[in-house]
């Protein structure tokens, strides 16, 4: 009887280290996956406001929001909101967003700012 009990214990430990290795996994995959995600967006971000003749700003963006959301073909992909700022004549910080839907960057909006 005492043998049986013994072998419970170790399969509830090695399903309890399973689930930790699992976790661990997961939240590696998510931080790998999240600076990936921020470099397209930084890229992007760099792209779109060399082509409207302002500079992106501490050639940076930052993570506002995460969250699950649907796509077009009612997949569950992970949505990211970014926030940027940029300058048009060098004197002024205005702010920029960026949204990153899986791996489709599905909005680029940039605040109204003064022209040169």
């Amino acid at each position: 009887m005492r043998d049986h009990h013994n072998q419970q214990v170790a399969m509830y430990l090695s399903l309890n280290d399973l689930l930790w290795v699992f976790l661990f996994a997961l939240g590696g995959w998510y931080l790998w996956a999240g600076m990936a995600a921020k470099e397209q967006v930084r890229q992007a971000a760099t792209s779109h406001c060399a082509r409207l003749g302002v500079q992106l700003l501490d050639d940076t963006v930052a993570l506002v929001r995460t969250r699950l959301k649907r796509d077009s073909r009612g997949q569950l992909r992970l949505q990211r909101s970014y926030e940027f700022e940029f300058a048009s004549t060098g004197e002024r910080r205005y702010s920029g967003v960026a949204v990153l839907h899986g791996r489709r960057i599905t909005q680029m909006q940039l605040s109204p700012h003064q022209m040169v």
